[in-house]
């Protein structure tokens, strides 16, 4: 990328210094307690960052954070067992999260705000899992990575945790679904082919496509607001960095450089910066890229 820098030389003129980049500005640090995090997630239109955080020594816990004073509190002070995952819809009706347990490891949770009750999906085997939740924007289902006899897989359900649907049925690991702003389509990624790679399907599963295609782990990705772009955590170049391609992977962008690892994005709904999970500082805190 090329951008343009206004400097005022001695004589009061303006001029434009031309120079390449490839890479986003110094990352601002959100949180300070190095606690362990992951799997951020945008809500109250930007306003509010939803995280997984390491709280206790025997716990993890959701959180939320207040991007306008940094202000940080425990989404529901009530549960005991890991809180996995957290994502809210967009009107704010829906909180859907995974939860440990002991017979399945972790089930899904989805909580309808408007109608005050909660609904499970339990996984169907004593050491399945259930991971990563994604709401579609009509609120109509919920899709997420379960694993159970078959494999880990892609799926969904309604809102009440029925109708469940297998959305991938192939070999490997297919994990971190995310869903299309126009609710049409699915990223996830998926060692099919014997490496994590990211691929692109429509939202009932048919018409996948490879994205990216390197013998190195390519994971999480996310969805742009337009639509246009996924951002997504490869270690190609031998550490955790964040990468932007457009939809069928063309355009690669290298976002981060740095030593630590940079995991976790996601997209600002402004479209013009990113959230990431960095250990840059020696602890594990919560970062904003502009882009």
């Amino acid at each position: 990328m090329t951008f343009c820098r206004i400097a005022i030389c001695s004589a009061g003129i303006v001029i434009a210094v031309s120079a390449g980049r490839s890479m986003a500005d110094e990352p601002v640090r959100l949180t300070h307690d190095g606690a362990f995090k992951f799997s951020p997630a945008f809500a109250a239109g930007g306003d509010e960052i939803l995280y997984s955080v390491h709280d206790v020594p025997n716990r993890v816990t959701l959180m939320r954070l207040h991007l306008s004073d940094g202000h940080q509190e425990v989404i529901d002070k009530t549960l005991k067992s890991h809180q996995l995952d957290p994502i809210e819809s967009a009107d704010r009706r829906f909180l859907a999260f995974c939860l440990s347990s002991t017979s399945p490891q972790t089930v899904l949770i989805v909580r309808d705000r408007q109608e005050k009750t909660e609904s499970r999906y339990t996984p169907m085997d004593a050491r399945a899992t259930a991971r990563g939740p994604r709401i579609l924007p009509d609120n109509q289902r919920v899709v997420f990575t379960v694993s159970q006899p078959g494999g880990q897989q892609i799926a969904s359900v309604d809102t009440k945790c029925g109708d469940y649907k297998n959305l991938t049925d192939s070999g490997g690991t297919n994990c971190w679904p995310d869903i299309s702003p126009d609710g049409k389509q699915i990223a996830f990624s998926s060692s099919r082919g014997g490496s994590f790679n990211i691929y692109v399907m429509n939202a009932d599963g048919s018409d996948v496509r490879q994205v990216t295609n390197e013998p190195l782990r390519n994971m999480r990705p996310a969805w742009s607001p337009d639509g246009q772009r996924i951002a997504f955590t490869s270690v190609r170049d031998g550490n955790h960095e964040i990468y932007i391609s457009d939809v069928d992977g063309t355009n690669l962008r290298r976002v981060t450089n740095h030593p630590a690892r940079d995991d976790y994005a996601i997209w600002h709904p402004d479209g013009k910066r990113l959230v990431m999970v960095s250990q840059r500082a020696g602890d594990t805190d919560l970062y904003l890229v502009e882009l």
